[in-house]
C-alpha cells in the first residue's frame, strides 16, 4: 500500500520529510522566480525607455538648446502695450488707439462669443457621451452582462471610441457634415463615450452584489437588478467623473476648432495663420482664463457631491 503524501500550498510533502524545510524551500524557490521575473520587467522597461529616447530624441542637449526659444516664441506674441495709451478708448475715428488694452481686445465680442460657444460644445458632448457610457457601463462590466459576448462586445465598443483622438473623428466628421460646432460635438461626445464607459464600468464592478442578489431572489429582471441594486450606489461617482470630462471636454472643444470644427480653437488658428501674433496671445489668455475657473467651479461641485473625505 502506497504511502500518501500531504499537498498543500502548490507543494508536496512526503512522508518523513520535515513540513518546515520543504516550506523554507518553496518559498525560496517563489523569491527567487519573483526576483527573476521583476528583473526581466525591469530590463525590458530600460530597453523600451532607451528606444523611446532615441525614437523621439529626448537629448538633454536639444532640451536645453530648445528651451530658450519658447520664450522668444512668447516675445513674438506679446502684444505692444504703451504705459500712457493702455487705457485709452476709441479716438475720434472711432478706432481703438494702437497700443492700448482696447486696441488689443478690439474682437474680444467675437472671442467671448466662440467661447460661450465653445462651453456649449462641451456641455452638449458630454451630456451625449455621459448617456451612451451610462448605457455602455453596464454590459461592460464583468459582473453584471448578461451574457459574455455582450460583455465583449460593450467592452470593445468603449475601447474603439475611446481609441480614435478627438480630432481625428473631428476630421472625418468636418469633411462629412461640413465646418462648425456639430462635427466637434460629435467627435468629443464619441470619445467621451468611450472615456466615461470605461470608467463607469470599473465602478459598476468594484459596486457590492448584495442588492443585486437581493433582487434575484424575489424574481427581479436583470433591468430591475440595474435600476435597484446598482444605480443608487454608482450614482455620485457616475456625476464626478462626468464633472471631471466636463473639465477635459472644454480643452478639447478648443482643439478640435483647428480643423474647423468651431469652437474658440476656430478662431485661434485663424490668427495663427494669418500671423495676427498679439490676437493669438489675447486668445490663449482667454482660454486660460476660461478653464481655470471652469476647474474651479467643477472641483467645488465633485466635493459637496461625493464629500471632502472621499477626495483624500
Amino acid at each position: 500500500m502506497a504511502t500518501p503524501q500531504i499537498a498543500t500550498a502548490g507543494f508536496v510533502i512526503a512522508p518523513g520529510q520535515d513540513p518546515v524545510s520543504v516550506f523554507e524551500k518553496h518559498r525560496a524557490e517563489l523569491i527567487r522566480s519573483r526576483k527573476l521575473m521583476n528583473i526581466a520587467i525591469a530590463l525590458l522597461f530600460f530597453v523600451l525607455l532607451a528606444i523611446s529616447v532615441t525614437v523621439s530624441r529626448f537629448y538633454p542637449e536639444r532640451l536645453w538648446n530648445g528651451f530658450p526659444r519658447i520664450f522668444e516664441y512668447f516675445g513674438t506674441v506679446m502684444p505692444s502695450l504703451e504705459a500712457d495709451k493702455l487705457f485709452l478708448g476709441r479716438g475720434a475715428d472711432g478706432k481703438a488707439v494702437q497700443g492700448s488694452i482696447l486696441y488689443w481686445y478690439s474682437d474680444i465680442g467675437k472671442y467671448v462669443r466662440l467661447l460661450f460657444e465653445t462651453v456649449l460644445m462641451a456641455i452638449t458632448a458630454t451630456m451625449l457621451g455621459a448617456t451612451a457610457a451610462f448605457l455602455l457601463s453596464f454590459p461592460a462590466a464583468r459582473n453584471l452582462a448578461p451574457t459574455r459576448w455582450i460583455n465583449l462586445i460593450a467592452r470593445r465598443a468603449t475601447e474603439i471610441f475611446r481609441g480614435v483622438p478627438e480630432i481625428v473623428i473631428a476630421l472625418v466628421l468636418v469633411y462629412a457634415v461640413g465646418i462648425g460646432p456639430l462635427a466637434g460635438v460629435i467627435a468629443i461626445a464619441v470619445h467621451t463615450a468611450g472615456a466615461l464607459g470605461k470608467l463607469f464600468s470599473e465602478v459598476n464592478e468594484n459596486a457590492s452584489m448584495r442588492p443585486v442578489e437581493g433582487m434575484r431572489s424575489v424574481g427581479g429582471t436583470w433591468f430591475d437588478e440595474i435600476r435597484f441594486g446598482i444605480v443608487p450606489q454608482v450614482l455620485p461617482n457616475f456625476v464626478s467623473y462626468c464633472l471631471l470630462r466636463f473639465e477635459i471636454n472644454v480643452r478639447a472643444s478648443s482643439i478640435v476648432g483647428f480643423v474647423g470644427a468651431g469652437g474658440i480653437g476656430q478662431e485661434l488658428n485663424h490668427t495663427i495663420s494669418f500671423y495676427n501674433d498679439d490676437r493669438v496671445m489675447a486668445v490663449l489668455i482667454m482660454i486660460v482664463l476660461l478653464v481655470t475657473v471652469i476647474d474651479l467651479i467643477s472641483e467645488r461641485a465633485r466635493t459637496r457631491l461625493i464629500g471632502r473625505e472621499n477626495l483624500i
